[in-house]
C-alpha cells in the first residue's frame, strides 16, 4: 500500500515548523505529528541585511533534524516554503543552497502575498460552510500578514515589513523595556499599516483571529481560560512588561523562555493593529501557514507558487 503520509514545512523568520499528516477517507487530513524549533533566523540580520553564520547554523541544525523525520515519506509528498527572511536577505541564494542541502528537499521562497493567502486558508479551514467575514492577523518574525475575506476565500491581503524579531531588534536592541521605546515601536507599526488601514476598515468583518506565536503566548497568559484578547487587556500586559524593565524578567509573567526575546516586539505590533483597525477582540486561529500548505497540497497538488 502506498504511503499516505505527507509533510508541510514552514521556514519562518522566527521558528521552523514541520507538520506530518495523512489523508483521510473523506479527502481531508489528519495531523500525525507537529515539530517546531525556535531558529530566529531574522535575528541574524545585520545593517546590510546579511544573515549571520550563527543564525544560518541554527537553521541548518534544525533542518538536519527535520530530514531524519522525513526520510520515509515519498519525496513528492513533501512541500517546504520559506518566508520573509529568505525574501529579504542579501545572502539569500547562498543560504538557500545550504538549507536545501541540509533538508534534502527543494525549498520554495514564496511572496508575501502567497504567504498571506496560505495563512488565511489555514486559519479559516473550519469556516468552509459559513459566509462570515473574517480578519486574520499573523505577526511573524520579519513580516506581518493581514487578510480579510468571506469564509475561506480571501478578498484583500497585505504582507507588511514588520515582525516580532525585527521590531524587537530595532526598538529594544539592549533588551531594556521602557514606556518611550514601546510608544515608538507602536507608532512605527501604525505608520507601516496606515496606507492599508481604510481598506481593511471598510471590510466590516464579524470575526478576528490571530495565527502566530504572539497570539498563542498571550492566550497562555490569560488569567481565565475564556478571557478574550482585548485592547484594554493588552495595555495591562504592556504596563506589566514596562514595569519589569528588561526582557530577562519576562518569565515573571509566565512567558516561555523561547518567546521572551521577541515578545515585546510582537506585543507592540499587535497593539498597533488593535488601535489602527479598531479591533474589539481576537480569538486564536485554528491553523496557520503550514495548515494552509497541507490544504494546498491536497487541493492543488500541481499548482506552482508565485514567488
Amino acid at each position: 500500500m502506498q504511503d499516505a503520509r505527507f509533510a508541510a514545512i514552514d521556514l519562518g523568520s522566527n521558528s521552523f515548523h514541520l507538520i506530518i499528516a495523512t489523508v483521510k477517507r473523506d479527502g481531508h487530513y489528519r495531523i500525525l505529528a507537529r515539530h517546531r524549533q525556535k531558529v530566529r533566523l531574522a535575528d541574524g540580520f545585520d545593517k546590510q541585511l546579511v544573515v549571520s553564520e550563527e543564525a544560518i547554523q541554527r537553521g541548518l541544525d534544525c533542518l538536519n533534524q527535520f530530514a531524519t523525520l522525513l526520510q520515509d515519506i515519498p519525496r513528492e509528498r513533501v512541500l517546504c516554503v520559506a518566508t520573509a527572511t529568505l525574501r529579504k536577505a542579501a545572502n539569500s541564494h547562498a543560504m538557500l543552497t545550504r538549507l536545501e542541502h541540509a533538508l534534502g528537499y527543494n525549498i520554495q521562497v514564496i511572496s508575501g502575498e502567497t504567504e498571506a493567502e496560505l495563512i488565511y486558508q489555514g486559519a479559516t479551514q473550519h469556516l468552509l460552510r459559513t459566509q462570515q467575514h473574517v480578519l486574520v492577523l499573523d505577526i511573524g518574525g520579519a513580516s506581518t500578514e493581514i487578510i480579510v475575506g468571506r469564509g475561506c476565500q480571501p478578498d484583500h491581503l497585505v504582507s507588511l515589513d514588520m515582525g516580532c524579531v525585527t521590531w524587537q531588534n530595532r526598538f529594544f536592541p539592549e533588551q531594556h523595556i521602557s514606556e518611550a521605546k514601546c510608544a515608538a515601536a507602536i507608532a512605527a507599526a501604525k505608520a507601516t499599516l496606515e496606507p492599508h488601514r481604510k481598506r481593511f476598515l471598510a471590510a466590516q468583518w464579524q470575526h478576528v483571529c490571530g495565527a502566530s506565536g504572539t497570539f498563542r503566548t498571550l492566550y497562555d497568559m490569560r488569567k481565565r481560560p475564556k478571557q478574550p484578547i482585548t485592547l484594554s487587556w493588552l495595555h495591562e500586559v504592556l504596563s506589566e512588561v514596562i514595569g519589569l524593565g528588561d526582557v530577562k524578567n519576562l518569565g515573571e509573567l509566565g512567558i516561555r523562555g523561547d518567546r521572551q526575546p521577541v515578545f515585546v516586539g510582537g506585543l507592540c505590533i499587535l497593539i498597533a493593529l488593535f488601535e489602527s483597525l479598531t479591533i474589539a477582540k481576537v480569538d486564536i486561529a485554528k491553523g496557520a501557514l503550514r495548515e494552509g500548505l497541507l490544504i494546498r497540497m491536497l487541493t492543488q497538488p500541481n499548482s506552482p507558487f508565485t514567488s
